[in-house]
């Protein structure tokens, strides 16, 4: 027959036993994951992933209501399996990748709520919906990480050249219209999709970029990948455009270090991958100079220029 002792014993071994599992985030599991991995693949020169490296770029003004970010992107180095997001807000992001099957741009919007990985599961009801698709393009239905509604459209972007991204918010009396239009620099825009989702909003919110490597497979950590960001704006209420000048950077995964962003040649760019220099190393907050003109993009999509004159 067991003690009093015993039993104390063996209930407390029990119950540490179970909270260390209990008691893990998603980010320790993740975390755990990686460590496995880099003791599996630790003959590898380099990590066997890049980690993913972001830009928050920080309003003009805090107290403004903002319906449009844009964004340039030019990408010097890249890998296969790389997603370049150039324009990331609340509730979606838009880039262009360096995909298995070539170079494309893709558009996503999330669910209600970010959806569930299980993307049928989620009620039609909360679902976000499909207004516009280029015809070069196809959007459906995503699960994951989160669920909602993306759209991939092959676009044969080339490394040296400078790229353009919109992304407009509509409100509804129900319900909130995102619109995203893409094209390299100097030429015509390319309406890529529009969604519609279930909350409505007023404003967007949170313009960030990243960089990832989303195979991880050993081989796209062996190389590295740039991109710079030359201008950027967003969009007021009213029409008027204002230059985003301050940034900082942050990091995916803290448990690999060799990627970061930051300010080169007064641009902000991101790297990661190979012998980039570690995150830890570098400033987490950044500026630019601004150009002495006033921010203006060229031949907007004519709902900017209706907007511009309410």
């Amino acid at each position: 027959m067991k003690t009093t002792q015993s039993i104390t014993v063996a209930l407390l071994a029990i119950f540490f036993i179970t909270s260390s599992t209990v008691g893990e985030s998603p980010r320790d599991r993740r975390h755990q994951q990686i460590h496995k991995r880099l003791k599996e693949t630790s003959h590898l020169q380099y990590h066997y992933f890049a980690p993913s490296v972001h830009i928050r770029y920080h309003h003009p003004d805090s107290e403004a209501t903002y319906l449009a970010y844009y964004n340039e992107i030019r990408v010097e180095e890249t890998v296969k399996h790389t997603y370049f997001c150039t324009i990331g807000f609340d509730v979606g992001y838009f880039g262009i990748q360096d995909h298995g099957s070539g170079h494309l741009a893709i558009f996503s919007v999330w669910d209600k709520g970010g959806g569930k990985d299980d993307s049928s599961a989620v009620d039609k009801a909360d679902q976000t919906e499909v207004l516009f698709t280029n015809s070069s393009a196809k959007s459906s239905r995503f699960g994951g990480e989160g669920s909602g509604a993306k759209t991939m459209m092959p676009l044969a972007w080339d490394v040296g050249k400078t790229y353009t991204f919109l992304v407009l918010l509509t409100p509804q009396e129900e319900g909130t219209v995102y619109t995203a239009w893409i094209g390299e620099k100097g030429k015509a825009w390319q309406k890529i999709a529009s969604y519609k989702t279930v909350m409505t909003k007023k404003k967007i919110r949170s313009f960030y970029s990243f960089i990832e490597d989303y195979a991880r497979n050993g081989e796209t950590g062996q190389k590295p990948r740039l991109a710079f960001y030359p201008d950027h704006g967003a969009m007021t209420a009213t029409g008027d455009w204002q230059r985003i000048t301050n940034g900082s950077g942050t990091i995916a995964d803290d448990v690999i270090q060799n990627g970061h962003s930051g300010v080169k040649e007064n641009l902000f760019f991101s790297q990661s991958g190979a012998d980039t220099a570690g995150y830890n190393t570098q400033p987490k907050q950044f500026s630019v100079k601004p150009a002495a003109n006033k921010f203006e993009i060229e031949s907007l999509p004519k709902v900017f220029q209706a907007m511009k004159k309410k």
